[in-house]
């Protein structure tokens, strides 16, 4: 199995340590504000219904705002939970659903081909996260766009709700044969997603962890099929 086959699946990795997530909450709605990061086309500037209080904890390789300081259990656990050194991990981005949010988002996909996640919560447990798979076997990412209606990609009817192993799961979104959009059925239902960008000389690694948990949590995993 190729690791782009697999759409979708939870990862084998080592339990989120404990972090006091009220204090993690004060300092995104502290600190969301202030970043400008260049050459990011931001997309809540773009779509009408967006999700997110976006914010980047670590950008190029270093921590923005004390972050390290603030949460150390978590800055370690974004490394050492993909048995990685913590200087493969160039980015971090934390995507806390605004509390207002319900429905479903926009579809897109993330510009990072390995598609390493986790929610450090998720409350949210069914119908979480669509993915719709492309008509092709891409290798790598195709120009996607912001919308499936403007995209000059062709997707497939099929749609597939994710299914979640634990509220704070690691897990693997693919970002070259699908787009994604996230669902939440009420308002105020907390759930925190970070994004892991990581060194290209660890992506064979990674491509083996996505392929061994695909294997050993077949009953949650999706995998990319023809037409």
């Amino acid at each position: 199995m190729n690791y782009l086959d697999i759409l979708y699946t939870p990862l084998d990795t080592s339990p989120l340590p404990a972090f006091n997530i009220d204090r993690l909450l004060s300092w995104i709605d502290d600190n969301k504000d202030k970043q400008h990061i260049q050459n990011r086309a931001d997309s809540s500037k773009m779509v009408s219904k967006y999700p997110w209080n976006i914010i980047y904890p670590k950008t190029l390789g270093k921590w923005q705002y004390n972050f390290n300081i603030e949460f150390p259990e978590l800055a370690e656990y974004f490394s050492s939970c993909f048995d990685l050194a913590p200087q493969d991990v160039l980015g971090v981005v934390l995507l806390p659903v605004k509390s207002e949010f319900t429905g479903v988002g926009f579809w897109h996909s993330d510009p990072d081909v390995l598609g390493l996640r986790m929610y450090l919560e998720n409350k949210e447990s069914n119908d979480f996260l669509l993915v719709r798979p492309t008509v092709e076997a891409y290798i790598t990412r195709p120009p996607f766009t912001l919308s499936t209606d403007n995209s000059d990609i062709k997707l497939q009817d099929s749609i597939y709700s994710a299914k979640l192993l634990n509220p704070t799961q690691s897990y693997f979104i693919n970002n070259v044969r699908a787009m994604h959009a996230v669902t939440t059925s009420s308002a105020g239902i907390l759930r925190i997603a970070a994004l892991i960008f990581v060194s290209p000389h660890v992506a064979e690694r990674m491509q083996e962890l996505i392929i061994r948990s695909a294997e050993k949590f077949k009953e949650y995993s999706i995998v990319w099929t023809p037409n």
